[in-house]
């Protein structure tokens, strides 16, 4: 090891010795977790991030159907415009035979599974889909983001519908979510030909459906914990109803997020359309993450908590590499690449890669993810220690963890 890093057990410690290999995460003291672990504990974490990434949303834009009819219009838009040139029918199992906007339920089903949040299919047909969800992170981020998650969907539906021949058009609404309290998160999708109703304005996209009769509630005791690729009844494979597989490794395991594919682009947005500057907006974000980031370990249990979980001897105290490893962990979970440059008791430097962090090509992840870290580390270690980017070269955002005296802190 260099003088500047610790000494650590390396991550192929015990190759050829006969022991089977696992994939997971290590920290810097040799705690292990498996793949699923890692990943539930990144969805988590960026989970809490994208729900204050949106409160930062709610001071920009203060009045409610304002906010989210602004996150639909962006969501609806951009999900289309992709998707009119993002044709990978085949890895939703969208056969070349379908017509109209139902095949979109596919393209929901396999994110949502995905991002571990299980649940099942109730219903798929040309003019009527359901899906029933029993577990989301996301629901902590509250329910503007539900009803643009919908309305990207319509978009990514209406723009996978164009790529065939015509068919029918179906209305997707979320006529029960989580974020609101609900048990399950279920979207029924119905087509208005055949199922007539009045219009509503794009952010209205909750229910009721006027097939409610024909819904499919689940008892909570039947109701599921894990994604399908998880769980032995699914041979831990994602099987839809056009029988397309995938196993775990080709899930999204760099975990889109809310922030990542919804709350940050209508944050853009916002500046585009004036509401604020770009710099009144990062103003505003690091003032909410870095809050926020303080939050997570304002109480010692919490401090106590994360530091058994990656094995921290006792013999390192108030140390910025507690710090050091837990963005280790993270960076792991997300398969973000990034050397160690130094990690000892006086300084820990890490080089993200970028790219790593830019998940779904938004670009102020990175910078979301530096802003909510300068905050634990507050609380997580003590407030004589500080998190900032430094030198970063051009691909990578360099950051820096130290002692520092600063008095406009």
């Amino acid at each position: 090891m260099s003088k500047k890093i610790d000494e650590r057990i390396p991550q192929n410690s015990g190759e050829g010795s006969g022991f089977k290999n696992y994939y997971g995460i290590q920290s810097p003291w040799n705690r292990i977790y498996s793949y699923q672990e890692a990943l539930h504990y990144a969805s988590r974490f960026e989970s809490v991030l994208s729900a204050a990434t949106l409160q930062a949303l709610r001071i920009i834009v203060p009045d409610y159907a304002e906010r989210a009819q602004l996150m639909c219009e962006e969501a609806y838009a951009r999900l289309y415009n992709t998707g009119k040139y993002y044709g990978d029918d085949d890895g939703f199992g969208i056969h070349p035979f379908f017509c109209g906007q139902f095949a979109g339920a596919l393209i929901g089903d396999k994110g949502d599974d995905a991002l571990l949040m299980c649940g099942r299919c109730q219903d798929f047909g040309t003019y009527r889909a359901e899906k029933e969800l029993d577990v989301c992170d996301w629901d902590i981020c509250g329910s503007e983001l539900c009803r643009t998650t919908t309305m990207s969907l319509q978009g990514q539906a209406a723009a996978s519908a164009e790529r065939r021949r015509k068919g029918p058009d179906i209305d997707y609404m979320m006529v029960e979510a989580k974020g609101c309290g609900d048990r399950h998160c279920r979207i029924i999708a119905e087509s208005r030909e055949k199922y007539p109703a009045p219009p509503h304005e794009l952010w209205q996209s909750f229910g009721p459906a006027v097939t409610d009769e024909y819904k499919k509630y689940t008892q909570e005791e039947d109701c599921v914990e894990e994604s399908m690729m998880f769980r032995e009844e699914c041979g831990y494979h994602f099987v839809n109803g056009t029988n397309n597989t995938t196993d775990s490794s080709n899930q999204m395991i760099n975990m889109s997020t809310g922030a990542s594919l919804y709350i940050l682009p209508a944050i853009a947005e916002t500046v585009k359309r004036g509401y604020v500057t770009r710099a009144q907006a990062d103003h505003i974000l690091k003032c909410v993450l870095e809050a926020s980031g303080k939050a997570m370990f304002g109480e010692r249990y919490a401090i106590k908590g994360c530091r058994d979980w990656m094995g921290v001897p006792d013999s390192i105290g108030e140390d910025g590499r507690v710090m050091g490893g837990l963005i280790e962990m993270l960076l792991q979970s997300l398969v973000c690449k990034y050397d160690v440059e130094a990690f000892n008791k006086n300084e820990v430097i890490l080089a993200i890669d970028r790219t790593g962090l830019e998940i779904t090509g938004t670009k102020d992840v990175p910078e979301a993810h530096l802003w909510m870290w300068q905050g634990m580390i507050k609380t997580l270690v003590n407030v004589q220690w500080s998190l900032w980017e430094e030198e970063s070269p051009k691909g990578k955002m360099r950051i820096k963890i130290a002692k520092k005296i600063d008095k406009f802190m």
